[in-house]
């Protein structure tokens, strides 16, 4: 990596702290969601479903998930401006790798992503969040809460560049959010009395991110959920970079 490389990358975190608008929006609609849904469901958390944890537990994934999904436009708006300023057609028709052009913003979108999560991970902590193995747990939700935001961004960004516009980006949000109806987010599958729920919940990948955070959490799903939501993320994950990467070639200013 030349010192090119190098200073876009720093460019890159440098103009998402100076304009941290996406991830902060994230982190507060996280924040928001898990102390309303604790506050107007958490009644029910004395349900042997929801293990000792009890509902704020089982919950709390869904920040972690919907913080993603509310920062993960970040690096597609640092794009946009750097190509309604010209300044990315510049570097675009400069020597620099265009791998690197399309990684910089996406590598400090997913940073700040792993840092606002850690931080709903503390405050979580600080009420009572159990965590069943630790220290592993710890990791465990981390690396599902990281690919979780690399499979985001990298569509994200892939879609924004090949259609030069940064509201094409919303695209993957409008689509994964229904997706967070159609699973187990405020019930635990014991508790859905739906069939036609509980079948789409099944093939639905955010039930796996989900339970694998429980799994690690509270222990109220078992572990094939995790192997599963790991498997899932890793492929979806290296799906959306090599499409952010290959949008390059069919980039519209």
């Amino acid at each position: 990596m030349n010192k090119a490389d190098l200073h876009l990358i720093r460019r890159g975190v440098t103009k998402l702290i100076l304009r941290p608008e996406a991830p902060l929006m994230g982190f507060g609609m996280s924040l928001f969601f898990l102390i309303v849904y604790n506050a107007g469901i958490g009644g029910i958390g004395f349900l042997e479903a929801f293990g000792p944890g009890g509902y704020f537990a089982f919950i709390f994934p869904i920040a972690l998930v919907s913080l993603a999904m509310g920062s993960s436009a970040g690096a597609s708006q640092a794009l946009n401006a750097d190509m309604q300023s010209g300044y990315f057609r510049r570097l675009y028709l400069s020597p620099v790798s265009r791998k690197v052009l399309i990684a910089a913003p996406m590598l400090a979108d997913i940073a700040s992503t792993l840092i606002f999560s850690s931080l709903i991970i503390a405050i979580g902590a600080l009420f009572g969040l159990p965590f069943r193995f630790g220290v592993l747990s710890l990791c465990g939700v981390l690396l599902l809460s990281l690919l979780w935001a690399i499979t985001l961004c990298g569509f994200s960004t892939g879609v924004m560049i090949r259609t030069g516009r940064h509201q094409s980006a919303a695209i993957i949000t409008n689509t994964v959010f229904p997706l967070i109806f159609l699973s187990t987010t405020y019930m635990p599958r014991e508790l859905i009395t739906s069939d036609w729920l509980l079948f789409v919940s099944w093939g639905n990948p955010v039930t796996y991110v989900l339970e694998g955070m429980r799994f690690l959490l509270a222990g109220t799903s078992p572990a094939n959920f995790f192997i599963i939501a790991v498997a899932v993320l890793g492929s979806s994950s290296t799906v959306s970079i090599l499409f952010a990467f290959k949008s390059a070639n069919k980039m519209k200013f």
